[in-house]
Formats: structure tokens, C-alpha cells, sequence
């Protein structure tokens, strides 16, 4: 089974709780909301027939603006960012409406985590966490496991109308980011699994079965293509799906709460990439390491560029010549790949256990230059690029975070209460300069 360990590292927040905004149709139509008839993107237009690879931690590519999905307690919303007006809106187009109902094209009711993503002039949202199993923990601190509601997929217009389900998930099971798009078809990993309670109040999900489907989105249903109990999507190669697969040494679940262990495990264990032919449903082992060599790792076009525990050197591997080079030598150990765009990479070290970020740097995969790379938050976060086209990256600039507090479980915990945006010349982000057009958050 393969497990994530929260007690290794923990990601906690809560989105605020934001306020509605009145905005009619025809304002709507003022501030570029892609209604049904406005002029598509010739570009994805061009990419029906290609492979595109969707992750939650990509920049979106369309071009006018930013979609997303504003959590408010169990409703949730889609908004979208205007780039021309520089407003966040909500995606409604009724007037006087409170978005807090069915009514509403923006409005989801799912007590959930849904994701949402743009694809071929629509929008589609994956209500990931439904699925499998859920926890819950009672006033006496008792825990349950209980089978939550099928993942699901829906598909919309651009200004949130004409929702239509295209896929549920079997009972038990979920579907989640990421995964690859080819037309109306689907690529992902189909799981189950199931919580367990360690010792101090920590737990663990244990994915028990992940299988590679196919799902066809005009039809609602999917063919198994092949297992992967440790193995994920990474992105697309020559109209092939490109995944990461971990081949342990041992099972590990076998080792309880010892997470030093677990640790000692995956870094001796070794870490395969694969190309998998959707139509022929042959896979090749293009790639084999052991996981501690290539233990920062990200796939960029045509080849994965990694850092080694310990290394000072920032490696790739090339998939059509099937060879290793030194790309450039880092100026110190153990730093991290971030956002990988516009033919430049992100090198960055963290300086202590709150994971703030200390000396970082981009390297142009181009000439292989590297400069310093100084664009941070107030929480001393690297500013964040969440879309972009072909002038601008839309960035989040700040993370406003609450009083720090005790949790039942003893922890010390800080929620998001709010967060800011802004666009910014590509050049300026590159040049670590803060000239940052700023959104207005909806109100």
C-alpha cells in the first residue's frame, strides 16, 4: 500500500471566508467574463488532439484571465480574475444574486475539496475527495472510517452554466489531479483507501489499490489499463503519458509510526520512468535511479531535471537521446526544484523547519545561466505563479495568515484568512523587481 505520512510533512489551512459581490450580466460582459460566443483560443482549439497534462500545481493557460474555486465553509464558489478590468468576480451572471444557492451558476454545495480546471474553452471540476474514505473524529477524540460519496466530474461553460455530470467514480474509490487530457478522454489514477490512526493522535491514508484508467467523458465510462499501487502521472512525452513509479524494497506500511524508517526505505528504494502507450498499453522503463539520487525531480518537455540528496548539482535527462548531463553546480546542498516555465527553472533552500525560503535562484534552461532570485512574500514564501500568457504571470503576492492556535490534537496551527493577487511583466518576475499590478478582491 502506498502511504502518505503526515507526521513527515504537513500541509494545514483553511480559506477564508469571503464576502459576495452583486455584479450583473452586462458588467460581467465590461470586465471580458468569456461568455459562450466570445472569440476561442485558436492555440487550445489547435490542442484538441494532443495530449495535455493537468496538475493543481501547473500555471492555467487561458489568456483573459484566472478561474478558481473560493472555499467558504462547506460552499464553495467559482470566481474569476479579470486581467483588463484587474477585478476578481464571481461566475454569476444573475442579478441580485447571493451565490449561495443552486441557483447560482457559481455555487457548489459539496461539504468537499473540489478542483477546477480550464480545458478546450470549458471548464470542468473534479469533486476529488469524495471518494475512497473519509475520517471522522468524535468530541471523545474516537475516529471512523466511512466510504464518502463517488468522486465526480462535471463540465461547464465558461460562465458556469450548463453543468452537466460526465463521470462518477465507483463507490469507494476517487479520482484526483493529476491527471492527462486528450479530447473527451481522461487519463488517471483510480484509487481506494483507508485511514489509520498512529500513535499521539497522528494518521495516515493508505492508498490500498491504484489503477491507470482511461475514462471517456462522452460516455461516463473507463477501461483499467494497467496497476500502479506507487505511481503517478508527471506529464506527456510524444502522445505518451510519462510516470514516476517507486519500486521499494519494502512494504511501506510495514513500518508503523517509524518514520525514520519509512524514510531510510524510500531513499534506498529505487524511483523508475516510464513512457505508457495509451493505445497499445506497452510501457517503457525510459529512466531508473535510486530515489535519494533523484530525490528533487520534475519533467519539463523532454526530459526530467533532478537534484540528489546531498548534491550541488542540478542534473537532466534527455528521453530522445537517452543521455545525462550536468545542466549547472548549484551554490550549496540539499535546495529544491520550484516552477519550471518559459525555459527557466527555480533552485531554492529552505532555512529552517517552517519552511521559510533562504538563498533561491532561477537558471535559464536555454544558455544554463543561473542569477539570484529574490521575489518573496511577507512569510518569506517564493511569490507563487498560478497562470500565465504570454506577456504577464498572474502571481499570488500574499498569504494573509491568522493568530497561531492549538488544535485538539496538540499542534500549533495558523489558517489562511485571506489572499492577494496580481499580475506582473514576465521580465519583472524574472528580475526579482516588484512591480505587481494589483486585483481587487471580490467583496
Amino acid at each position: 500500500m502506498k502511504k502518505n505520512v503526515l507526521t513527515i510533512l504537513g500541509v494545514v489551512g483553511v480559506i477564508a471566508i469571503l464576502g459576495l459581490i452583486f455584479m450583473p450580466r452586462e458588467k460581467l460582459k465590461e470586465m471580458n467574463i468569456p461568455f459562450v460566443g466570445n472569440e476561442k483560443n485558436k492555440e487550445n482549439e489547435e490542442n484538441k488532439g494532443t495530449m495535455k497534462f493537468i496538475s493543481d500545481i501547473l500555471p492555467t493557460d487561458y489568456k483573459n484571465g484566472y478561474f478558481y474555486i473560493k472555499h467558504n465553509g462547506e460552499e464553495e464558489n467559482i470566481m474569476y480574475f479579470d486581467y483588463d478590468a484587474k477585478k476578481e468576480v464571481y461566475v454569476c451572471n444573475k442579478p441580485n444574486c447571493k451565490h449561495d444557492s443552486d441557483s447560482c451558476s457559481s455555487y457548489f454545495d459539496f461539504a468537499e475539496s473540489n478542483e477546477l480546471f480550464y480545458y478546450n474553452d470549458a471548464l470542468y471540476t473534479l469533486n476529488s475527495s469524495a471518494g475512497g474514505v473519509s475520517m471522522s473524529i468524535t468530541a471523545d477524540g474516537i475516529v471512523s472510517d466511512t466510504t464518502g460519496s463517488p468522486s465526480t466530474i462535471y463540465k461547464m461553460k465558461l460562465d458556469g452554466t450548463d453543468k452537466e455530470k460526465l463521470f462518477t467514480a465507483p463507490s469507494g474509490t476517487k479520482i484526483s489531479m493529476p491527471f492527462v487530457m486528450k479530447g473527451n478522454m481522461l487519463y488517471g489514477f483510480l484509487e481506494k483507501s483507508k485511514v489509520e490512526e498512529g500513535s499521539g493522535h497522528t494518521f495516515t491514508t493508505s492508498v490500498t489499490e491504484r489503477k491507470l484508467v482511461a475514462i471517456n467523458l462522452s460516455t461516463g465510462k473507463y477501461e483499467e489499463l494497467t496497476n500502479g499501487l506507487h505511481a503517478s502521472l508527471i506529464g506527456t512525452y510524444n502522445d505518451k503519458l510519462v510516470i514516476q513509479e517507486i519500486d521499494y524494497i519494502k512494504d511501506p506500511d510495514s513500518f508503523g509510526d517509524n518514520t525514520n524508517a519509512f524514510r531510510d526505505n524510500l531513499y534506498n528504494s529505487k524511483t523508475k520512468i516510464k513512457l505508457f502507450d495509451v493505445e497499445t498499453k506497452k510501457e517503457e522503463v525510459i529512466f531508473e535511479e535510486v530515489f535519494k539520487n533523484i530525490e528533487s525531480m520534475q519533467f519539463y518537455k523532454n526530459g526530467i531535471y533532478f537534484i540528489g540528496e546531498k548534491s550541488k548539482n542540478l542534473e537532466y535527462f534527455d528521453f530522445a537521446t537517452k543521455k545525462e548531463e550536468t545542466i549547472k553546480e548549484l551554490p550549496q546542498s540539499n535546495m529544491e526544484l520550484g516552477t519550471t516555465i518559459d525555459d527557466k527553472i527555480l533552485v531554492y533552500a529552505y532555512k529552517n523547519k517552517d519552511a521559510k525560503v533562504g538563498a533561491s535562484y532561477y537558471i535559464d534552461l536555454k544558455n544554463k545561466e543561473m542569477k539570484g532570485f529574490s521575489l518573496k512574500d511577507k512569510n518569506e514564501y517564493l511569490v507563487e505563479i498560478l497562470a500565465s500568457n504570454d506577456d504577464y504571470y498572474f502571481v499570488e503576492t500574499e498569504t494573509i495568515l491568522g493568530d497561531v492556535y492549538t488544535t485538539w490534537a496538540g499542534t500549533k496551527q495558523q489558517d489562511i484568512i485571506g489572499t492577494n493577487y496580481a499580475l506582473i511583466k514576465k521580465a519583472d518576475y524574472w528580475a526579482s523587481k516588484a512591480n505587481y499590478i494589483k486585483m481587487t478582491n471580490a467583496k
